[in-house]
Protein backbone atom coordinates (compact mmCIF):
# COMPACT_ATOMS: atom_id res chain seq x y z
CA UNK A 1 0.00 0.00 0.00
CA UNK A 2 2.89 2.34 0.78
CA UNK A 3 4.56 1.87 -2.62
CA UNK A 4 1.61 3.19 -4.75
CA UNK A 5 1.40 6.24 -2.50
CA UNK A 6 5.09 6.95 -2.95
CA UNK A 7 4.73 6.59 -6.71
CA UNK A 8 1.97 9.20 -6.70
CA UNK A 9 3.37 11.70 -4.21
CA UNK A 10 6.90 13.04 -4.16
CA UNK A 11 8.04 14.82 -1.00
CA UNK A 12 10.89 17.30 -0.94
CA UNK A 13 12.01 19.25 2.12
CA UNK A 14 13.33 22.66 1.08
CA UNK A 15 15.40 24.96 3.28
CA UNK A 16 14.78 28.67 2.83
CA UNK A 17 17.49 31.31 3.22
CA UNK A 18 16.48 32.00 6.83
CA UNK A 19 16.98 28.30 7.68
CA UNK A 20 13.28 27.66 8.28
CA UNK A 21 12.02 24.38 6.87
CA UNK A 22 9.03 24.20 4.53
CA UNK A 23 7.50 21.09 3.00
CA UNK A 24 6.30 20.92 -0.58
CA UNK A 25 4.25 18.07 -1.99
CA UNK A 26 4.51 17.19 -5.67
CA UNK A 27 1.94 15.00 -7.39
CA UNK A 28 3.38 12.87 -10.19
CA UNK A 29 1.65 13.38 -13.53
CA UNK A 30 1.52 9.79 -14.77
CA UNK A 31 0.09 10.72 -18.24
CA UNK A 32 3.27 12.72 -18.87
CA UNK A 33 5.73 9.92 -18.15
CA UNK A 34 8.14 9.72 -21.11
CA UNK A 35 6.18 12.45 -22.95
CA UNK A 36 6.92 16.13 -23.49
CA UNK A 37 4.36 18.61 -22.14
CA UNK A 38 2.34 20.66 -24.63
CA UNK A 39 3.12 23.83 -22.70
CA UNK A 40 6.40 25.71 -23.21
CA UNK A 41 8.56 25.98 -20.06
CA UNK A 42 9.35 29.42 -18.71
CA UNK A 43 12.90 28.31 -17.91
CA UNK A 44 15.19 25.31 -18.33
CA UNK A 45 17.86 24.67 -15.72
CA UNK A 46 20.69 22.18 -15.27
CA UNK A 47 19.67 19.63 -12.65
CA UNK A 48 21.32 16.33 -11.73
CA UNK A 49 18.29 14.80 -10.02
CA UNK A 50 14.57 15.14 -9.41
CA UNK A 51 15.16 16.47 -5.84
CA UNK A 52 17.36 19.21 -7.32
CA UNK A 53 14.59 20.02 -9.80
CA UNK A 54 11.97 20.31 -7.07
CA UNK A 55 14.27 22.64 -5.17
CA UNK A 56 14.46 24.93 -8.21
CA UNK A 57 10.66 24.91 -8.43
CA UNK A 58 10.20 25.57 -4.71
CA UNK A 59 12.40 28.66 -4.92
CA UNK A 60 10.30 30.11 -7.75
CA UNK A 61 7.05 31.64 -6.47
CA UNK A 62 5.44 31.31 -9.90
CA UNK A 63 6.39 27.64 -10.39
CA UNK A 64 3.40 25.31 -10.71
CA UNK A 65 4.99 22.23 -12.30
CA UNK A 66 8.31 20.86 -13.45
CA UNK A 67 9.68 18.16 -15.73
CA UNK A 68 12.97 16.38 -15.14
CA UNK A 69 14.71 14.76 -18.09
CA UNK A 70 18.35 13.73 -18.13
CA UNK A 71 20.22 16.60 -16.53
CA UNK A 72 17.59 19.24 -17.36
CA UNK A 73 14.84 20.69 -15.19
CA UNK A 74 12.03 22.48 -17.02
CA UNK A 75 9.95 24.91 -14.94
CA UNK A 76 6.34 25.79 -15.78
CA UNK A 77 3.94 28.46 -14.51
CA UNK A 78 0.95 26.36 -15.49
CA UNK A 79 -0.79 23.02 -15.34
CA UNK A 80 0.58 20.53 -17.85
CA UNK A 81 -0.99 18.46 -20.61
CA UNK A 82 0.71 15.75 -22.72
CA UNK A 83 1.83 16.42 -26.26
CA UNK A 84 2.38 13.86 -29.01
CA UNK A 85 6.17 14.10 -28.63
CA UNK A 86 7.92 11.14 -27.00
CA UNK A 87 10.61 11.96 -24.43
CA UNK A 88 11.91 8.72 -22.89
CA UNK A 89 12.89 9.10 -19.25
CA UNK A 90 10.97 12.31 -18.66
CA UNK A 91 8.96 12.66 -15.44
CA UNK A 92 6.63 15.54 -14.60
CA UNK A 93 5.29 16.69 -11.25
CA UNK A 94 2.69 19.27 -10.18
CA UNK A 95 3.25 21.30 -7.02
CA UNK A 96 0.17 20.86 -4.88
CA UNK A 97 -1.35 24.13 -3.68
CA UNK A 98 0.33 26.25 -6.34
CA UNK A 99 -2.96 26.76 -8.22
CA UNK A 100 -6.32 27.71 -6.65
CA UNK A 101 -8.36 24.88 -5.20
CA UNK A 102 -10.92 24.46 -6.59
CA UNK A 103 -9.55 25.85 -9.84
CA UNK A 104 -12.17 27.59 -12.02
CA UNK A 105 -10.10 26.69 -15.08
CA UNK A 106 -11.44 23.40 -16.55
CA UNK A 107 -8.12 21.62 -17.04
CA UNK A 108 -9.97 18.33 -17.61
CA UNK A 109 -11.48 19.90 -20.76
CA UNK A 110 -8.08 20.68 -22.25
CA UNK A 111 -7.56 24.17 -20.80
CA UNK A 112 -4.24 25.24 -19.31
CA UNK A 113 -4.36 26.99 -15.95
CA UNK A 114 -1.58 29.57 -15.60
CA UNK A 115 -0.51 31.06 -12.27
CA UNK A 116 1.42 34.09 -13.57
CA UNK A 117 -0.07 35.84 -15.43
CA UNK A 118 -3.30 34.38 -14.06
CA UNK A 119 -5.22 33.02 -17.03
CA UNK A 120 -7.00 29.98 -18.42
CA UNK A 121 -6.61 29.25 -22.13
CA UNK A 122 -7.00 26.55 -24.76
CA UNK A 123 -5.60 26.30 -28.29
CA UNK A 124 -8.01 24.66 -30.73
CA UNK A 125 -6.28 23.13 -33.74
CA UNK A 126 -9.55 22.39 -35.56
CA UNK A 127 -10.34 25.22 -37.99
CA UNK A 128 -13.44 27.43 -37.94
CA UNK A 129 -14.26 30.94 -39.07
CA UNK A 130 -13.95 33.80 -36.58
CA UNK A 131 -17.63 33.91 -35.57
CA UNK A 132 -17.91 30.14 -35.10
CA UNK A 133 -14.70 30.19 -33.07
CA UNK A 134 -16.09 32.89 -30.79
CA UNK A 135 -19.33 30.93 -30.40
CA UNK A 136 -17.39 27.81 -29.42
CA UNK A 137 -15.43 29.71 -26.78
CA UNK A 138 -18.63 31.26 -25.41
CA UNK A 139 -20.31 27.85 -25.19
CA UNK A 140 -17.56 26.88 -22.73
CA UNK A 141 -18.00 30.03 -20.65
CA UNK A 142 -15.24 31.98 -22.33
CA UNK A 143 -14.28 34.04 -25.37
CA UNK A 144 -11.59 34.33 -28.00
CA UNK A 145 -8.51 35.36 -26.05
CA UNK A 146 -7.94 39.05 -25.29
CA UNK A 147 -4.27 40.01 -25.01
CA UNK A 148 -4.58 43.51 -23.63
CA UNK A 149 -1.74 43.33 -21.08
CA UNK A 150 2.00 43.02 -21.60
CA UNK A 151 2.12 39.93 -19.36
CA UNK A 152 -0.56 37.96 -21.24
CA UNK A 153 0.90 39.03 -24.57
CA UNK A 154 4.40 37.81 -23.69
CA UNK A 155 3.22 34.55 -22.17
CA UNK A 156 0.88 33.53 -24.99
CA UNK A 157 3.35 34.40 -27.74
CA UNK A 158 5.82 32.06 -26.04
CA UNK A 159 3.23 29.26 -26.03
CA UNK A 160 1.81 29.42 -29.56
CA UNK A 161 3.97 28.13 -32.45
CA UNK A 162 4.86 30.90 -34.89
CA UNK A 163 3.56 28.81 -37.78
CA UNK A 164 -0.01 28.73 -36.41
CA UNK A 165 -2.43 31.61 -37.17
CA UNK A 166 -5.18 31.25 -34.50
CA UNK A 167 -8.18 33.57 -34.26
CA UNK A 168 -8.09 35.95 -31.25
CA UNK A 169 -10.62 38.39 -29.82
CA UNK A 170 -9.44 41.39 -31.85
CA UNK A 171 -11.44 43.21 -34.53
CA UNK A 172 -10.98 46.18 -36.81
CA UNK A 173 -13.64 48.88 -36.42
CA UNK A 174 -13.04 51.68 -38.88
CA UNK A 175 -9.45 52.73 -38.43
CA UNK A 176 -9.24 51.31 -34.91
CA UNK A 177 -8.30 47.89 -33.56
CA UNK A 178 -10.48 46.92 -30.61
CA UNK A 179 -10.69 43.86 -28.37
CA UNK A 180 -14.13 42.32 -27.98
CA UNK A 181 -14.37 43.55 -24.38
CA UNK A 182 -13.99 47.15 -25.62
CA UNK A 183 -10.39 47.63 -24.53
CA UNK A 184 -7.91 49.13 -26.98
CA UNK A 185 -4.42 48.52 -25.58
CA UNK A 186 -2.51 46.26 -27.97
CA UNK A 187 0.96 45.24 -26.80
CA UNK A 188 3.36 44.09 -29.46
CA UNK A 189 3.42 44.66 -33.18
CA UNK A 190 0.49 44.92 -35.60
CA UNK A 191 1.09 43.46 -39.05
CA UNK A 192 -1.05 43.57 -42.18
CA UNK A 193 -4.77 43.95 -41.44
CA UNK A 194 -6.80 43.87 -44.68
CA UNK A 195 -9.86 42.28 -43.02
CA UNK A 196 -11.87 42.87 -39.84
CA UNK A 197 -11.04 39.80 -37.73
CA UNK A 198 -7.79 39.38 -35.85
CA UNK A 199 -5.40 36.49 -35.55
CA UNK A 200 -1.84 35.84 -34.39
CA UNK A 201 0.92 34.88 -36.78
CA UNK A 202 4.69 35.02 -36.56
CA UNK A 203 4.57 37.05 -33.32
CA UNK A 204 2.36 39.76 -34.85
CA UNK A 205 -1.30 40.75 -34.67
CA UNK A 206 -2.86 40.51 -38.10
CA UNK A 207 -6.33 40.72 -39.59
CA UNK A 208 -8.17 39.04 -42.42
CA UNK A 209 -11.67 38.25 -43.64
CA UNK A 210 -13.87 36.86 -40.87
CA UNK A 211 -15.07 33.84 -42.86
CA UNK A 212 -11.50 32.55 -43.23
CA UNK A 213 -11.06 29.30 -41.29
CA UNK A 214 -8.23 29.10 -38.78
CA UNK A 215 -7.27 27.59 -35.46
CA UNK A 216 -8.42 29.55 -32.40
CA UNK A 217 -7.36 30.58 -28.91
CA UNK A 218 -10.06 30.54 -26.23
CA UNK A 219 -9.79 31.91 -22.72
CA UNK A 220 -12.04 31.66 -19.69
CA UNK A 221 -11.67 34.74 -17.45
CA UNK A 222 -10.47 33.69 -13.97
Amino acid sequence: MILPILLFLFFQAVFSKNSEVSRHVYARLIPLDNIRASETPTSINQSKSMPDCTTVCARDEACVAMMHHGDQCSIYRSSLSPSSVSLPGARSFLQQGALPDPDPCPVSQGYTSVLSPRLCFKLYLSKMNWTASQDRCESEGGRLIILNTDEKHAYILAQVPRSLPPHIGLKSVGDSKIWTDGSTYIPGEIGTFPGNCGYLHNLKYRGYYCDWQRQSLCEIPV
